[in-house]
């Protein structure tokens, strides 16, 4: 599977340009990082992937096929979809919610259910304590991670992710984000994450592409991004993850 997004551009009907030329690959397996600031863009280019907002230009090429071509329904049961609220379904428990898609597939209870146990368990909950409740008898962290079975129920190619882990606190974030890079390697699908924590993309993605006023201004590793920053403002973004090393590392020092 390779993700393609080439020239892509949206300009809104009030004439806003919110994406400009925008331009990147995420090959099979990989985890792709959105970074910049509010109103920058990045999460109207997710949302273009799989078609919830319509490119006004460019092309995306998904496994080799122009999504433009695909009907947007097949395309979203190809590419999970995990947002910062959880977007659970309050009337359904936890089995039921991740079972949303495999039902409108018509898969069969059997395969149902062992689905859903497995996934269940991949995110590091209990079948027996927490597969019957609902979402409100959940922590934030569970039904985050709640949100990543549903999304991984029918083993889609791709994820994308839309500020999944902003809303949690500190503990429980570190935690889901450990957890997601677990379940990439074992499971092996590709991500496309969005998010304002340069903290966050510079541990959990491959590469990084940092976007500002709806453009494209750096793309790297994050070694590559740490070495040469190439623009005042993705310096400007890795100035607070380069200062908390710093006073770790004085704190350890002084405890040597």
């Amino acid at each position: 599977m390779t993700l393609s997004a080439d020239a892509l551009t949206k300009r809104f009907p009030d004439g806003t340009l919110a994406v400009d030329g925008v331009s990147f690959t995420v090959a099979a397996g990989e985890c792709l990082a959105i970074i910049g600031e509010s109103g920058c863009g990045k999460t109207t280019t997710l949302k273009m992937l799989n078609r919830l907002v319509e490119p006004t230009g460019g092309s995306i090429a998904f496994a080799g096929e122009e999504v433009t071509t695909l009907k947007p329904e097949a395309l979203r049961r190809r590419i999970g979809w995990v947002m910062q609220g959880d977007g659970l379904f309050p009337h359904m428990t936890v089995a039921e919610n991740i079972a949303v898609t495999p039902r409108l597939l018509n898969w069969d209870k059997a395969r149902i259910d062992a689905r859903v146990d497995a996934l269940i368990e991949q995110v590091r909950l209990s079948v027996s304590e927490h597969r019957g409740r609902y979402p409100a008898q959940l922590s934030g962290g569970q039904r985050q991670r709640v949100a990543i079975a549903r999304a991984l129920s029918v083993e889609p190619e791709l994820l994308l992710l839309d500020e999944a882990f902003g809303a949690l606190d500190p503990l429980t974030r570190g935690a889901l984000q450990d957890d997601f890079t677990r379940l990439r390697r074992e499971l092996g699908f590709a991500a496309v994450m969005v998010t304002h924590d340069m903290a966050e993309a510079l541990l959990i993605a491959d590469r990084i592409l940092v976007m500002k006023a709806g453009r494209v201004v750096r793309t790297g590793t994050p070694e590559d991004l740490l070495r040469d920053p190439g623009d005042a403002y993705v310096e400007e973004l890795l100035a607070m993850p380069r200062q908390q090393a710093r006073a770790i590392e004085r704190l350890e020092a002084g405890h040597a």
